[in-house]
């Protein structure tokens, strides 16, 4: 919705650039009434005409600078920060992830590694070996205990 008479659009652009937005410039234009009346006076022509009218002067070069007796200004030392540096390269927002730790495939597509194929991977090739089926598992054997039949017996201890 559009209020030409406060210059103000739901869309909010016109109050916050103080250039009529789309919506503004076609209530404007089925109105039949000028632009130039809606458009502040700094952002016209005949303004920034009249503002670069007049030559400007370059700057004189470094060597014309007057000397001083005070030293350079330097820039401060270069801070070792504690820990290990970081040897990851900065990613792109594009590149985020939503958790902003993985870096996502977009782009990427999935090649079976069996066939050489795209769309899909190496689980679900239909030219995958199927495994062979289980084979039928061998009756429990009963295990054998060793007898102490005529054998010796351990030595006991007998303490007195």
């Amino acid at each position: 919705m559009v209020n030409i008479d406060n210059k103000h659009c739901t869309c909010r652009n016109w109050s916050l650039t103080g250039i009529p937005c789309c919506h503004a410039m076609a209530a404007i234009k089925f109105l039949n009434l000028s632009e130039e009346d809606f458009v502040p006076y700094w952002f016209r022509i005949s303004t920034y005409e009249e503002t670069y009218n007049s030559i400007i002067y370059p700057c004189n070069s470094q060597q014309m600078w007057i000397q001083t007796e005070f030293p350079y200004v330097l820039p401060p030392p270069k801070r070792i920060l504690p820990g290990r540096p970081k040897k990851k390269r900065r990613l792109e927002a594009w590149e985020m992830n939503k958790n902003g730790k993985q870096i996502t495939k977009h782009g990427l597509t999935k090649k079976c590694s069996i066939c050489k194929e795209v769309g899909h991977n190496k689980k679900s090739c239909p030219q995958q070996p199927q495994p062979a089926p289980p084979t039928q598992p061998a009756p429990p054997t009963q295990a054998t205990q060793p007898t102490n039949v005529g054998s010796e017996q351990p030595p006991t201890l007998v303490t007195t």
